[in-house]
């Protein structure tokens, strides 16, 4: 049997990549597991933003629609996955590191 490789020939996300738009699905439902009925959609919200900053790699704001998907079934049916795309915004201060 051969020796596996390391890696899979992937090259590793970074914040100075260029401006893109990935379309992710968020798994809701484990991350509000446990919370009480009207506080589930702005948890998810607070979580959403969370998984978009980690998945981005950028803290200068990872935005996406996903707001009308968690409100679109009432404050405590919060669906339980959402695909949204997560466009990268960047930060245009000069002295940012989250730069273009």
């Amino acid at each position: 049997m051969a020796p596996a490789e390391k890696g899979d020939g992937r090259k590793g996300l970074s914040a100075t990549d260029p401006l893109v738009t990935r379309e992710l699905t968020i798994n809701i439902h484990k991350l509000i597991h446990g919370v009480a009925f009207k506080k589930g959609v702005p948890w998810a919200l607070r979580e959403s933003w969370k998984f978009a900053t980690k998945e981005m790699g950028t803290p200068d704001g990872a935005g996406h629609q996903a707001p009308q998907s968690f409100w679109a079934k009432a404050v405590g049916n919060v669906p339980s996955c959402s695909r949204v795309p997560l466009p990268r915004k960047h930060n245009e201060h000069e002295d940012s590191p989250n730069k273009r």
